[in-house]
């Protein structure tokens, strides 16, 4: 993963290739920006940058030792701690629940910094999800900020400086990680990950800029079963009765795990759906859909439905996608929008 193999962060990556440039880098960087947008990959390949045996135009080779090892996350001197992947600086107690980042972990980082680099130039520590820093953690972090060691980088991964402590941003450089264009990730999913060009479009359109989002569910069928289904739904909305839309809301909501984060990828499969409705109803174009598998219906419905109409469910969605920031129940959130898409089959 060196810089090249960075999707579109190329001031971020600009801002680093200039620190190791004139040999200054910061003692602790914070890359702040959406979940998915390449900040950990951004990481590791600065990490490989400062410890690759042949570094070459402003980049890591990505073949040698080094690269190889960081790569792997086998390397002595790059340690990550992911708790939301089960990477650890030290084994957590049986008691542990993953909800933030205990001191123990910290302290651990703090006892290895002061030692030398075992093989490489530079000791780097990411740490993800930095928001989840417990308020033991950040002040044991702080005094590690205060007086680093010598040949030390701590790189801190946030969504948002809002959750950590001014005194620990303030001693941290700022590498700003933006949303991906979808016309970037489509052509990654394309020409890297070998997707379809109508699979790309619709995981790009779906994946709102972030790009690890994307590629995830290429590499899986699932996303775009749930797609399936909650699409077919969605259609079915239209001419079912009351207990229909209630059982579909109760089907959708059945499973528990990561429940709010379901239904939010649900609700942007229904924004899509709808602006391909509306797309095809002013233009005609199939260019432009993104559920080009669906054209059929997407011209049926975009002809049964009148554009109040239409409107209504654009309008329903949207107002549902603030609902579940306001952590409103998801399945009385479905119920009330399937009853707000009144049915069209006396139109059809």
């Amino acid at each position: 993963m060196p810089f090249r193999d960075v999707v579109n962060q190329h001031h971020a990556i600009l801002l680093l290739r200039a620190a190791v440039r004139v040999a200054r880098p910061a003692h602790a960087y914070l890359f702040v920006g959406p979940a998915g947008t390449g900040r950990r990959l951004l990481a590791l390949g600065f990490a490989q940058f400062l410890n690759c045996q042949r570094p070459a135009d402003g980049d890591a080779c990505g073949e040698c030792r080094a690269c190889r090892r960081i790569a792997e996350r086998n390397h002595p001197d790059v340690r990550v701690l992911d708790i939301a992947n089960g990477q650890y600086l030290v084994p957590v107690g049986k008691d542990y629940k993953g909800k933030e980042i205990p001191i123990d972990q910290i302290r651990a980082l703090k006892q290895d910094a002061y030692y030398p680099p075992y093989e490489g130039r530079t000791k780097v520590y990411i740490i993800a999800d930095a928001e989840l820093l417990s308020l033991g953690a950040a002040n044991s972090l702080l005094k590690v900020l205060e007086e680093p060691p010598p040949n030390v980088i701590i790189i801190l991964i946030a969504e948002t400086t809002v959750p950590l402590p001014a005194t620990i941003t303030s001693r941290c450089q700022f590498v700003r990680c933006a949303l991906i264009p979808t016309a970037e990730i489509e052509r990654v999913l394309v020409e890297r990950h070998g997707a379809s060009p109508e699979r790309a479009r619709f995981l790009a359109a779906l994946a709102a800029g972030r790009i690890g989002r994307a590629v995830a569910w290429a590499q899986s069928a699932e996303v775009l079963e749930r797609r399936d289904r909650f699409l077919t739904h969605l259609v079915n909305m239209e001419t079912a009765d009351p207990l229909g839309r209630l059982d579909a809301a109760e089907e959708l909501t059945r499973t528990k795990e990561q429940l709010p984060e379901r239904v939010g990828e649900l609700l942007e499969i229904a924004a899509l759906w709808y602006r391909d409705l509306a797309v095809w109803k002013e233009t005609q174009d199939p260019s432009l859909i993104i559920n080009l598998d669906r054209r059929g219906e997407i011209e049926h419905w975009a002809a049964a439905l009148a554009w109040d109409e239409l409107a209504r469910r654009i309008e329903a969605t949207a107002a549902a996608r603030d609902s579940l920031e306001r952590n409103v129940q998801p399945r009385i959130l479905l119920e009330s929008l399937f009853f707000k898409i009144t049915p069209a089959a006396a139109r059809v």
